[in-house]
């Protein structure tokens, strides 16, 4: 399984904040690396394991966390915030090498069971997901093994699908200004939820910790997200 680089904001004033850290991650599987600086208070982290999952271990040491960019070629962010009100999720695209792009995303809301994930050709959510057009295929490929479909997608008893996998076929310099939708397993033209697909951070690219605007923290402005 590859691997993904990711850097948070991470409220950090000594050594000793790093020493917490660390003894979190100490029998943590799936991570490969760990590298701190504590003077940008940004910790980098080398792992096959889910953003979520690293950003709860990182939050249980109680210190206030966001994340910044992806390490690799390209990156790319899906809000998911059109269609069903009470669904919401965040899909993250990130390609480490040419020929692998990892999907890796959380979505609230979503009744238990078994649902569909795919690539629409537009990024109007104007009207919900009614004008996203149709399954991005520009190979052309046979219904339902489009370069659109990405890949079933499972919530649990409490409404959470956490995902990350591979994909071998789709770039994501051509999933930019698109649409990332979920549907019924059974029928993916009942779309449930949909978001634009914009471009992200990659490595070391976003220096801010306050906004210019309005002196919000990154971590402050990280938590309103997350309380939406």
């Amino acid at each position: 399984m590859a691997s993904t680089t990711i850097e948070f904001a991470v409220q950090m004033t000594c050594k000793n904040c790093i020493d917490t850290i660390k003894s979190h991650f100490s029998d943590v599987q799936g991570v490969k690396d760990i590298q701190f600086y504590l003077e940008q208070q940004t910790v980098v982290i080398q792992s096959t394991l889910p953003t979520l999952k690293l950003l709860q271990i990182l939050e249980s040491t109680g210190k206030k966390v966001a994340i910044k960019g992806y390490a690799g070629g390209q990156a790319a962010v899906s809000i998911l915030e059109a269609g069903n009100e009470s669904i919401q999720g965040v899909v993250r695209f990130i390609q480490p090498t040419s020929d692998i792009c990892i999907v890796d995303g959380t979505v609230d809301g979503l009744k238990m069971g078994t649902y569909r994930s795919y690539i629409y050709e537009c990024g109007d959510i104007s009207a919900g997901c009614e004008n996203v057009g149709n399954i991005f295929n520009p190979t052309n490929s046979p219904e339902g093994h489009s370069y659109g479909y990405l890949d079933k997608i499972i919530s649990d008893d409490n409404k959470r699908a956490t995902f990350r996998f591979e994909n071998n076929v789709i770039k994501v310099s051509d999933l930019i200004g698109r649409s990332f939708v979920i549907t019924e397993e059974s029928d993916n033209t009942k779309k449930i939820v949909c978001g634009v697909i914009a471009r992200s951070a990659g490595l070391f690219q976003n220096p801010k910790l306050i906004c210019a605007c309005d002196g919000t923290t990154v971590w402050d402005e990280a938590s309103k997200k997350s309380a939406l």
